[in-house]
């Protein structure tokens, strides 16, 4: 199961119809609410005030005289296994009767289960089936999952233009990763004619939202001016927001920033700070970069033979500027460096 669904609930307000003719009073009429109205509510009181249990409760009341949006809570409850024990069939039972009652939000979970085969026997195209019905009624994940579908061809024929088009919709109404998804249609130009000012602009808009992976690729339009003005502190800003949220590269180039600089005050500790989370998660470019700090002594004690070993081991991950730096060292007469250089080449 993916691991944000979000929801839109619809909330219906009474249509107010003034007639002023003939002596004719004004009237309004009201919005019929839906089956276990009272219950449903009742529920997202208790699940606010923390009684899982009861809300639990109140919403099996609701779902009971057909409740949709009941229903497909005790749909997630039941797939989580928050609050009951995790049973996905009965996950797949609850989001069957709201999505037959025509609820986009439960159709969208409906064709997860079918794509992932939770609940029922794995079948993409019957997944495909229930997420055209949600996103023809604009449900916004039913649209990214169907965008997404038609981009990798599962379930059905391939289609770039047709998976630009849904992910469009579904980034209009904001979600994040459509938007991140719509950035790379059009970054690559994909179903749409190439544009990195339209890349550049939806990056912005899924980093603005917290998407560490969008805010990573708008810090490098950033950077390098592409389809936005070329800013160093703003490249610095959006790499540090995607760092913070654990993103490797952005670590990495935080610590460039850091080490040189660039959009940031110069700071040796910071940038061996960044560098060093990201080498221990496997970075080449965090590697090189704290492999010179070692070698120059910039915020750590100078240690070249520490430096060499980074310098190696980044690029046996083929970051060609380790090697640069190994190369420099090894006609200043570096011994170690000459040998790491050796070694490599030989392995090649």
């Amino acid at each position: 199961m993916s691991n944000k669904h979000k929801f839109r609930w619809i909330i219906v307000a009474g249509i107010a119809i003034l007639a002023v003719a003939l002596g004719v009073f004004a009237f309004v009429r009201w919005w019929k609410p839906e089956p276990g109205h009272a219950e449903f509510k009742a529920g997202k009181v208790a699940y606010k005030a923390g009684d899982l249990k009861s809300a639990i409760e109140h919403y099996r009341l609701a779902a009971d005289q057909g409740n949709r949006k009941a229903q497909t809570l005790l749909g997630l409850f039941y797939s989580v296994g928050r609050g009951v024990e995790q049973d996905y069939a009965e996950a797949v039972k609850w989001y069957k009767k709201a999505a037959e009652q025509g609820f986009g939000a439960a159709q969208t979970q409906l064709g997860i289960c079918y794509e992932c085969g939770e609940g029922v026997e794995q079948d993409y195209a019957e997944a495909m089936k229930w997420y055209r019905k949600a996103a023809e009624q604009g449900d916004a994940q039913g649209q990214l999952r169907l965008g997404t579908a038609y981009s990798l061809g599962r379930g059905i024929e391939q289609d770039d233009k047709a998976a630009f088009e849904w992910m469009l919709e579904a980034a209009k109404q904001g979600d994040d990763l459509a938007q991140y998804n719509l950035a790379n249609f059009y970054q690559n130009g994909r179903g749409v004619k190439q544009s990195d000012k339209n890349a550049a602009k939806w990056f912005k808009k899924a980093a603005k939202q917290g998407h560490s992976d969008a805010q990573y690729e708008y810090a490098l339009c950033c950077k390098d001016g592409t389809g936005v003005k070329q800013s160093d502190k703003d490249a610095a800003e959006w790499f540090r927001k995607a760092a913070e949220q654990g993103h490797v590269e952005a670590q990495a180039w935080l610590g460039n920033c850091c080490l040189g600089g660039k959009g940031v005050e110069q700071d040796f500790n910071e940038a061996v700070y960044w560098f060093r989370k990201a080498a221990e998660q496997g970075s080449g470019m965090a590697m090189c970069g704290l492999g010179a700090c070692f070698y120059a002594g910039f915020g750590v004690k100078e240690d070249r033979t520490e430096g060499v070993r980074l310098w190696r081991l980044s690029a046996e991950q083929g970051f060609e500027k380790a090697e640069d730096f190994l190369r420099g060292a090894a006609e200043d007469g570096d011994a170690e460096a000459q040998k790491a250089l050796d070694e490599l080449e030989k392995s090649e």
